[in-house]
């Protein structure tokens, strides 16, 4: 891959995420202004909060379910973008991989907590920041995405979902994390902003909203 596909690939990742970075930016403040600043709106927080706390990991597997896989997968359906015979599989494949997203992205979270504390200073949120977006991204979350969503997009035929990466995968790597960097590092600032129980909630709105806003500003499932 020479400079320049990758100058095209860094342009097509701006001007394809610069959109859905401005939206989801703004509803993820929106999130956190309500929650410092509006006092009548805590007792939903608290609620969410205490059932964290609660239920740890099993709320976050619920969460993801609800708000990555079955909300999604519903308007997806509703605008015909899941292929004929495929509902119930990619009901199933939304559902199970956010929910088992959710918690590992918990686990993220909670050992985070552990190496730097709960504070909420600039080094403190800077570390977490770097840690989720740098080896959390690169390792796991882009790879991972990208050969599941290859997967289900090749209707979960393992044969033709490693011929499509080997032909295409390290463009498309490029271009996922280039986006996901774009779109998400100001969103999970603001999420490590907020106290633990909450981060798991906060999370999984955005990722519903985000999820959303792609689906209906794009005219194809990428």
């Amino acid at each position: 891959m020479n400079v320049r596909s990758l100058s095209t690939i860094f342009r097509d990742a701006f001007r394809r995420n610069r959109a859905p970075a401005f939206v989801l930016q703004s509803f993820a403040a929106l999130l956190l202004a309500l929650y410092f600043l509006v006092p009548m709106v805590r007792p939903v927080f608290d609620i969410l909060s205490a059932a964290k706390l609660q239920y740890g990991y099993l709320f976050s597997g619920v969460a993801g379910m609800i708000f990555g896989g079955l909300i999604p997968w519903a308007v997806i359906g509703y605008r015909k973008r899941i292929p004929e015979g495929q509902v119930f599989r990619q009901f199933l494949f939304y559902i199970l991989f956010f929910s088992g997203q959710s918690m590992i992205v918990d686990a993220l979270y909670r050992q985070q907590a552990i190496w730097f504390g709960e504070a909420v200073d600039p080094k403190t949120l800077l570390l977490k920041v770097l840690v989720d977006q740098l080896p959390f991204n690169l390792l796991w979350s882009t790879p991972v995405s990208l050969f599941f969503f290859t997967w289900k997009d090749n209707q979960f035929s393992l044969a033709d979902t490693l011929r499509d990466l080997r032909i295409s995968g390290g463009r498309r790597y490029i271009s996922i994390q280039l986006g996901a960097w774009m779109i998400w590092v100001p969103a999970v600032a603001m999420i490590y902003s907020l106290p633990l129980p909450l981060q798991i909630p906060f999370f999984n709105l955005v990722l519903c909203f985000f999820t959303l806003v792609l689906t209906f500003v794009t005219r194809e499932t990428h």
